[in-house]
């Protein structure tokens, strides 16, 4: 396995994986920095984050996901060696390997995002104390469902030579998943696809606030924690996996 992830980076060094993966990160940061940062916002940023950031993570990491896998299968359908390598290994290795190198990507822009997100709120100087627990609760229900949203895309990416099938599959249901964010009164909308899970594991609301009032009756909540649909996700992830890996054993190359 070590070799073969070995070969992934060599293979994709020159195609700036990476780079490409960073820029989409960069712009994510971006759009979730940008604002006026005063007032209820600036005392309360912490709790404004965790309210804000699972929207704007459900539109740029579904986003991620689909570049990154796509980028790195589409080497292998190119110039048949796809069939090459699979003389050579095991088809469930290769699907492993290449998994597991794209998955480090998509940690690595997680770690980055993370990262970025709590030093702007030091620099910013939210109010009160960083909420840890809460963050670190965040980045778990954040990575999951961006780990799943990968899992789909891998396969999709690995099974179809045109990677216009898997690009199409992953916005459709990017925006399957944005929309149920929108209809809170439809959990079950949220709860039945894969990228509605960065609304269902959602864990801060925003009462009191009106268009007239704005933020001077405005306060954050915090709900229970849904770790019953985390465990579902898990589990849904782990099916992928094993019927994606099947579906590319049984697959011709």
């Amino acid at each position: 396995m070590i070799g073969l992830l070995k070969c992934e980076y060599r293979k994709t060094r020159r195609r700036y994986v990476f780079i490409t993966a960073l820029v989409i990160t960069a712009c994510e940061l971006v759009f979730a920095f940008y604002g006026k940062y005063e007032g209820f916002i600036l005392e309360n940023g912490w709790m404004s984050f965790l309210y804000q950031l699972p929207l704007i993570n459900s539109i740029f990491f579904p986003v991620l996901s689909i570049v990154v896998a796509s980028r790195l299968c589409d080497i292998e359908h190119k110039g048949q060696q796809l069939k090459l390598l699979c003389t050579m290994t095991e088809k469930g290795r290769l699907y492993d390997a290449k998994l597991l190198y794209g998955l480090g990507i998509v940690s690595l822009c997680l770690a980055v995002t993370f990262g970025a997100e709590i030093i702007f709120g030091k620099v910013m100087g939210f109010g009160g104390e960083l909420p840890v627990k809460l963050y670190l609760i965040y980045m778990l229900f954040t990575a999951a469902p961006t780990f799943a949203v990968y899992v789909f895309q891998h396969t999709l990416s690995m099974l179809f030579k045109n990677q216009a099938i898997p690009f199409f599959a992953g916005i459709i249901g990017e925006f399957a998943g944005l929309f149920s964010m929108f209809l809170p009164q439809l959990p079950a909308l949220r709860k039945a696809i894969i990228w509605g899970y960065y609304g269902v594991l959602q864990f801060v609301g925003l009462y009191g606030w009106t268009k007239e009032t704005r933020y001077e009756n405005a306060y954050f909540e915090i709900y229970d924690r849904d770790w019953t649909f985390f465990a579902v996700l898990v589990v849904l992830t782990v099916v992928m996996y094993l019927i994606g890996r099947k579906l590319f054993d049984m697959k011709e190359v």
